[in-house]
Order: structure tokens, then sequence, then C-alpha cells
């Protein structure tokens, strides 16, 4: 016999080698719901083993096959399947009305593991005085500001295998190895450098459009926590709960204090350690805490190694030495049709690249006026670009200004941007790199 401690009723019941749990519990006067009957075609009986899952009988095929679709991890098991070793403790998960309408699953696609308990990375990032910032704006540019901010970070983090969590205010949170990723610790790293370089791009374009900018500060903890849906049933969404997610948040805090952008903690340290570039550590108390603990601010990470993790092909593949001058390759030719253009993001600037009938054209994505996007600006034959803010046209070929800045005040200040001033004078021209394609790639070469 084995036996059983059951909460939240802190009852105490045996069960035979050939008795499922379910049936126990029953026997026990345990009201223990069981919508389907205990054939596992629900997952109201499912319990979670607080202690003793290895006397825990393996899964049925029947609770294998609803457990795999309803996404539960190894704790979580249906009482009218699990049959028993020895002693165990759990926790009945459904035990009223509102729990069987909350785990009503069937019919819902899962987001991912169901009370998953694993070792991820957590990261916050949180704008800078963002309330400042605000204050001097309309309702409308801070929502216009924000998305677009939450729309760059969101694609690196995605693009690092992070799933974003939140969007609190200002602040992102995401979450790096909810897949068991290896490389999660790592990609966590590379996806806050990357989000802090593509919000120093940001700048020039704040300060054209509001005469301001905003920074950030992010913050990584790595360590164990709870994976889970929450929400109501037609809001439902996966997250992470425990210590690990708090302390990241207090990490990304910490910041202001020791006057960095990017902490991580030492648990984080000691798995991307030979890979990442320190610059600095810092010993710090954290807030909710007595002891001080040691933070290290990273700078960069080894470029063999993102290499590596990014799944790039060896340096020479990427790069060849060609009429003079080195190339890189940037982008397949069939993601670049004719008449299409693309942005590859770099941590220096965002490349350009312009696909028209006579060429390839590479350039800053940037106007030589105010730095403002020039993506969704028109091309004209024979292939110059018109910038979209002041008109100003360019020769994609060779950079030249055929005309500057023909949508200005008389005084040369931007209409509705009078503030910035004359920029009539400065007729800067565009900077195009060579740009062609061979072997079924764009390639560029840029320096």
């Amino acid at each position: 016999m084995a036996k059983i401690i059951c909460l939240p009723d802190k009852r105490e019941f045996e069960v035979g080698r050939s008795e499922t749990i379910l049936e126990g519990a029953l026997r026990a006067g345990i009201p223990h719901a069981h919508a389907c009957g205990g054939r596992a075609k629900c997952s109201t009986c499912r319990i979670w083993i607080l202690d003793g899952l290895e006397q825990c009988e393996n899964r049925s095929e029947d609770e294998k096959e609803l457990s795999t679709s309803l996404g539960f991890g190894p704790e979580i098991r249906l009482a009218c399947q699990t049959r028993l070793r020895g002693d165990v403790k759990l926790r009945r998960l459904v035990l009223d009305e509102a729990d069987l309408e909350i785990t009503s699953q069937l019919a819902k696609d899962r987001l991912g593991r169901c009370g998953d308990n694993k070792a991820i990375a957590v990261l916050f990032c949180d704008i800078r005085d963002f309330t400042a910032f605000s204050q001097t704006l309309s309702s409308y540019d801070v929502m216009f500001v924000l998305n677009r901010y939450f729309h760059q970070m969101g694609e690196i983090i995605e693009r690092n295998k992070g799933y974003v969590d939140n969007f609190i205010g200002d602040e992102v949170m995401a979450l790096f190895g909810i897949d068991d990723d290896p490389h999660a610790p790592l990609r966590a790293v590379k996806a806050a450098l990357e989000m802090l370089a593509a919000i120093d791009r940001l700048k020039p374009y704040m300060d054209a459009m509001y005469g301001r900018h905003f920074d950030a500060g992010i913050g990584i903890h790595y360590g164990e926590a709870v994976i889970g849906s929450i929400g109501s049933r037609k809001r439902e969404k996966l997250t992470a709960i425990g210590d690990t997610v708090n302390i990241a948040n207090r990490i990304e805090r910490a910041n202001k204090e020791a006057g960095t952008r990017l902490l991580i903690s030492e648990n984080l340290w000691e798995r991307v350690k030979e890979s990442a570039v320190v610059k600095d550590f810092v010993r710090v108390k954290l807030r909710g805490t007595s002891d001080r603990i040691t933070l290290y601010e990273i700078s960069d990470i080894h470029a063999q190694v993102l290499a590596e993790i990014s799944g790039q092909q060896e340096p020479d593949q990427t790069r060849v030495r060609y009429a003079g001058l080195d190339w890189l390759r940037v982008l397949p030719e069939a993601e670049l049709p004719m008449g299409e253009r693309r942005i590859v993001k770099r941590d220096d600037f965002d490349l350009l690249l312009i696909r028209t009938t006579r060429a390839v054209y590479a350039l800053n994505n940037a106007c030589p006026h105010l730095h403002l996007p020039l993506k969704d600006s028109e091309v004209i034959e024979p292939d110059v670009i018109v910038c979209r803010w002041h008109e100003s046209r360019f020769d994609l070929e060779t950079g030249e200004v055929r005309s500057w800045c023909t949508a200005l005040n008389p005084d040369g200040s931007p209409r509705g941007f009078e503030f910035v001033g004359d920029v009539s004078k400065n007729r800067t021209p565009l900077r195009p790199f060579p740009a062609r394609i061979a072997d079924g790639f764009v390639w560029v070469a840029l320096d």
C-alpha cells in the first residue's frame, strides 16, 4: 500500500498497487472531480505531484496523449490513470465550479507547457525616465513611439528564440529557454545587446522628431521558474512565475544605481562567461534583500560564438574578396524580388537594399538631412530615390544630390518641426555601398 497526503484537503489515505489515485480518493470520501468518469478524456482530475514523483508509474498511452496535447509538465498527472509504487504528496487542482471552467481545455490551442518547472533566462528592459519624455508629447505621439519601440524589441527577442511575456507600461519582459534551448542563456545576452544597439539607432530619429530621446536598462537572471498559462479563457497567455522573475526585475532596476545599461546575475554569468565580454562588475544590494550580490556588465559576445549560435556559415563562405573589395553575403536573392526593398539590421546602422530593373543598390536607411528612414521613399527612373520627408533626390548609384530638401519652409526648417532649425544648407550626399548578386545571394561591400 502507498500512502498519499492530499492537499488542500490535508487528508491522508492509502491506495493499493492496482488502484489509481482517483479510485483511492473517492473511496476515502474526497470529492475529486472526474468529469469524463475516469477515462482520460478530460483534465478535471489532474493533480500536482509535490513530492514523490519517482514513485508514480509511467503514464498510460491515454494519459500520455492527453498530457501532450495540453502541454502538461511531468509533475502534472491524471489521477484516474496514475498508480503508485510508494508514498506521494499531491495537490488537487480542480476544487469547484470555477476550477472546472478554467480547466476545460480540450478545445483550446495550448501556448506551452502547463505548470512546468524549468530553468530559464528572464529579461527585463525598461525605458529610462519615460514619464519625463512623454509629458511633452501628445497621447498619440506617446503611443506611436511606444509601438515603434516595442515592435523593434519584440522582433529582436523573437529572432533570438525568446518569448515576449509582456509589455508592462514602457517595460518589456521576455523569457528564453521555455523550449529547452541549450543556448538560451547566451541568446538572452545576445538579444539584450541587440536591443540596446537598436535603441541607439532610434535616438537620431527621436531627436529629429521630438527634440529628445530616451535610453533603457536591461537586467537578466537565470534560474528555476514555473512556466504556465494564466488569464481568462479568451485571454490566456504563457508566463513565468517565481523568484527568478522577481530577481531579474530587480537586476534591471539596479542599472539606475550602477549607471549601467546591461547587468546580468552571477547565475547567468557562470553560463556565458566563456562566450561573453564583461566590461565591469558591481556589488549591489537588490531591493528586498539584505546581502550584496555581484552583477556583471556585459559589452559584447565573441564573434566565433555568435556565428555558432546564429547557425551562420563559416566566415570564408559569407565573406569573399572580389575586385579588390571585401564582400559580405547579406541576403538570399529570392528574398529581394524585382522592385522590392529589404532592411538588413546591423549594429552600426540599418542597411537598405533596393532592387530595380537596372541593379541592386545598398545604402544606409537614413536620410542625410534628419537621419529619418528612407525605406518607404519613392524610387523614380533612372534610379533616383526621393526622400519621403523633405523630397530631396539622390542618385542611387553615386549618392550625389540631385535636388535638396524641396519641401521645406522658406527659412529652411522642416514643416511641423521648425524647432530643428535650418537644414537646407548641409547638402550631404547619400553613401551607397557596392552591391551585386552572385551564387543566389545579395553581396555588399561595406568596408
